[in-house]
């Protein structure tokens, strides 16, 4: 009949449906968490929640990412990629849907947010692997900037898409796309690949006691670092604790990884210098993106007063010159060694925060386009060879082994990006304001003209130079870091010839 043939599992790869598959779920899995958090002060109305409420729904939507995604490579291997994709991407879409009706169900609510989170982090992991399996390998650096493109798409697009939902439709759609979208990457997935055997072998011999170890510790330390800001550091005995916590169990799995054969969190992937270093970079780099996912947004909503609306127009800018800039990179990834593809990425990024550092408190959209530009052309550039470099460089044999510490890059230093960097706008705010409140003497003429219009005048004063000043700081810190990335870059050694980028393998 023709309905069971259209619900049945193909009997042979397709692998243009594969590869749709899955970069549709890479680029939910991106979006779904910056249409959240830009969104999250609207959710919080909406749901009925305090501030501290609400902020514990993002960490179980992205803590609970890095419980499944260590295991995703692994378990892909064991039960078949079809299985992986197909029930959470099933769950997924029901998780979503049923949210909104449980606006006012806090922990009904919760435990949702956990469920989207667990199997949204089934996606990134297996992106890579089952894209360069499914395409030619001229095609390869073009699928390694579309995965570049993701990021850019969550968190540039993601948060200008998030205000106009809010401001043109309503708050459900901030997860009824999601709804929709999780069952179509499961018929894609059902009828891309066919089911294979379950390796029993592997299943009976997994090191169940490693995947615990590793897991609950990488969950537990991102609790403690995600909450960190808002819980005060260690005056919150939470924090400390999961931190502490977080450590203990990682480094126990690592060691366990050492001492044991087959081991889930074996370092074998890591013997490889390159391969040490890129992962370096791509943990460094969640500092780096902050100029346009975080400093940007939110100096036009602060200087601006502008909605999520307003201010995702620089983001739209940022996502535009990243779309448009490419191309560009691929044609130069051709050309390009991966590491010289690192090193005139970060030069730019380098250069960008540098810009950084000169702006004012009356910068709006219009004065950060070059900024906005800039980075996202650094951004791709550097992405490309990163990812270039590890494809490169990383024996197919460790591809699980180095699927374990991935996540650590993809979720983990991102968030815990984010929250150093807020904490620095905050302390070198205090610290600003501290400083120029000491240039204030009293009976100074200026000061005398300014506080003509009332203390409250000279204090909004105040504090606006303050935050400009703990901006300008911030994108110091930025400077600093891509500087030490791009040391970091001119550390690495040439790629083994292959198919892909400088240097290529000579033809027999």
């Amino acid at each position: 009949m023709p309905f069971s043939r259209l619900m049945a599992n193909t009997q042979t790869a397709r692998p243009v449906l594969t590869v749709m598959a899955i970069f549709l779920g890479a680029v939910l899995t991106t979006v779904q968490g910056r249409l959240f958090s830009a969104a999250l002060p609207d959710l919080r109305g909406q749901f009925g929640l305090d501030v501290l409420e609400a902020a514990w729904l993002g960490t179980a939507l992205n803590a609970a990412q890095l419980i499944s995604m260590p295991i995703a490579p692994w378990l892909a291997t064991v039960i078949g990629p079809t299985r992986v994709l197909l029930v959470p991407s099933l769950l997924l879409g029901l998780a979503a849907f049923l949210i909104p009706f449980f606006a006012h169900h806090y922990p009904v609510l919760l435990s949702l947010h956990g469920l989207a989170g667990l199997c949204l982090g089934i996606y990134l992991p297996l992106t890579m692997s089952l894209a360069l399996r499914s395409v030619h390998p001229r095609l390869w650096l073009a699928v390694m900037a579309a995965y570049s493109l993701r990021v850019s798409t969550g968190m540039d697009a993601g948060y200008g898409t998030s205000g106009f939902l809010l401001e043109e439709f309503s708050w459900h759609w901030v997860y009824w796309p999601t709804a929709f979208v999780g069952p179509v990457i499961a018929f894609l997935a059902w009828k891309a690949m066919p089911l294979t055997p379950i390796d029993r072998d592997q299943l009976q011999n997994a090191d169940w006691g490693g995947m615990a170890l590793f897991c609950t510790g990488l969950v537990l330390a991102f609790v403690g670092i995600e909450s960190a800001e808002r819980l005060g550091w260690t005056d919150s005995g939470l924090v400390v604790s999961a931190l502490l916590g977080g450590v203990v169990l990682v480094a126990a799995a690592i060691g366990r990884g050492m001492r044991r054969q087959n081991s889930f969190a074996s370092l074998m992937a890591l013997s490889n210098r390159n391969i040490r270093v890129c992962l370096i970079i791509a943990c460094l780099f969640g500092v780096l993106m902050t100029p346009t996912s975080l400093l940007i947004p939110s100096f036009l909503s602060q200087m601006g007063d502008l909605k999520p609306l307003q201010a995702g127009a620089a983001t739209w800018i940022a996502f535009g010159a990243y779309l448009a800039s490419t191309p560009l990179a691929i044609y130069l990834a051709r050309r390009l060694e991966p590491r010289l593809m690192m090193i005139l990425g970060l030069g730019i990024i380098a250069f960008t925060a540098w810009l950084g550092t000169h702006i004012s408190h009356d910068w709006r959209v219009e004065q950060f386009v070059s900024i906005l530009i800039l980075q996202s052309v650094g951004e791709s550039t550097m992405l490309i060879g990163l990812i270039a470099a590890f494809v490169t460089n990383l024996n197919p044999q460790h591809g699980v082994a180095l699927g374990v510490y991935v996540p650590i890059a993809r979720v983990f230093t991102p968030v815990a990006a984010a929250t150093l960097v807020s904490t620095w706008l905050r302390m070198a705010g205090d610290i600003s304001r501290s400083s120029l409140s000491s240039h204030l003497v009293e009976g100074d003429p200026l000061v005398m003209e300014r506080a003509s219009d009332g203390v409250a005048a000279l204090a909004r004063i105040l504090a606006r130079e303050s935050q400009v000043a703990a901006q300008i700081s911030a994108y110091n810190l930025v400077f600093w870091c891509s500087l030490l990335a791009l040391c970091l870059a001119v550390l690495l050694r040439s790629s083994p010839p292959n198919p892909i980028a400088p240097p290529f393998v000579r033809p027999a």
